[in-house]
């Protein structure tokens, strides 16, 4: 079964941890009200203290680039990036196949 579905991947490291997972939770409600919004996933490592991710799912690539845009200067989801360090992978993706 195959999903219409683009998949947002971000991997990043945090300076702050505490921070990050009150900051993201702030990010996740702005985002939720961007157009083409299906879903967010926020991950964190279990291996490494400062590594989370996040898996966003958008109704189109369209939809996730013109948030990726937007979510840089909305006031909401500053702190958020305020605490990432470094981003280690930031991609999008189709389903191609599922289980």
């Amino acid at each position: 079964m195959t999903s219409p579905n683009i998949l947002e991947l971000a991997v990043c490291a945090v300076t702050d941890k505490d921070a990050a997972v009150v900051a993201r939770k702030r990010a996740m409600q702005a985002v939720s009200r961007y157009p083409g919004f299906v879903s967010w996933r926020a991950l964190t490592a279990c291996e490494t203290a400062d590594m989370i991710a996040d898996l966003v799912a958008w109704e189109t690539l369209e939809a996730a680039q013109a948030a990726s845009k937007r979510a840089l200067t909305d006031p909401e989801f500053a702190p958020y990036i305020a605490v990432i360090g470094s981003v280690k992978l930031m991609q999008h993706f189709v389903t191609e196949q599922q289980l």
